[in-house]
C-alpha cells in the first residue's frame, strides 16, 4: 500500500515537472529560445539554398498528442533551438493540410526530416526521426546530421 502511494506521488510529481518544463520552454516563437519555424516551403527552400544550410522539416498534425509533446519539450528547448536556428532552415509542415509529405511517404507523425537544400522529397532526405524524441537525444541526432552535412 505504501509503495503504491509512493509510486502515485512520484508519478504525479513527474507529470507536474514535465508540464512545468513545457510551460517554461515557451512556444518556439522569436525570443523564446526555441526553434523559429518557417511555414512556407518555398521560402524555406530559397533560404536554404541562399545560405547553403540543410533543412529540418517537422511534419505534424493538429490532432497529434506526440506532436504537441515535441513542440512543448523538444522544440521549445533553448539548446535544441539554438542548434537548429543557427545551422538549419527550420520548416514546420502540417501533414494533414499540405502536400509536401507525399514526397516523403510520411506514415506517422511527428516525423522530422533532415533534408539537403537542393529540393524536396525522398531523394533529398539525409535522415528522418519518427515519433517524439526527448531534447537531449534530438540534439545529438541534429549534431550528427550537421557533422555529416559538413563533410
Amino acid at each position: 500500500m505504501a509503495a503504491t502511494k509512493a509510486f502515485l506521488l512520484m508519478t504525479a510529481l513527474a507529470v507536474l515537472l514535465v508540464a512545468a518544463m513545457g510551460c517554461a520552454g515557451g512556444s518556439g516563437a522569436a525570443g523564446s529560445g526555441g526553434v523559429k519555424w518557417l511555414f512556407d516551403q518555398d521560402e524555406a527552400l530559397s533560404r536554404a539554398q541562399a545560405e547553403n544550410k540543410p533543412i529540418v522539416i517537422n511534419f505534424y498534425t493538429d490532432v497529434c498528442p506526440a506532436c504537441r509533446t515535441m513542440d512543448a519539450m523538444t522544440f521549445a528547448n533553448s539548446t535544441v533551438g539554438a542548434l537548429l536556428n543557427d545551422n538549419f532552415i527550420c520548416l514546420k509542415s502540417n501533414a494533414g493540410k499540405t502536400d509536401l509529405q507525399s514526397g516523403y511517404v510520411i506514415g506517422l507523425v511527428p516525423t522530422t526530416v533532415f533534408n539537403v537544400p537542393y529540393g524536396y522529397g525522398k531523394d533529398y532526405e539525409i535522415v528522418r526521426v519518427v515519433g517524439a524524441v526527448p531534447p537531449a537525444r534530438f540534439y545529438q541526432l541534429a549534431q550528427a546530421v550537421l557533422e555529416k552535412w559538413r563533410q
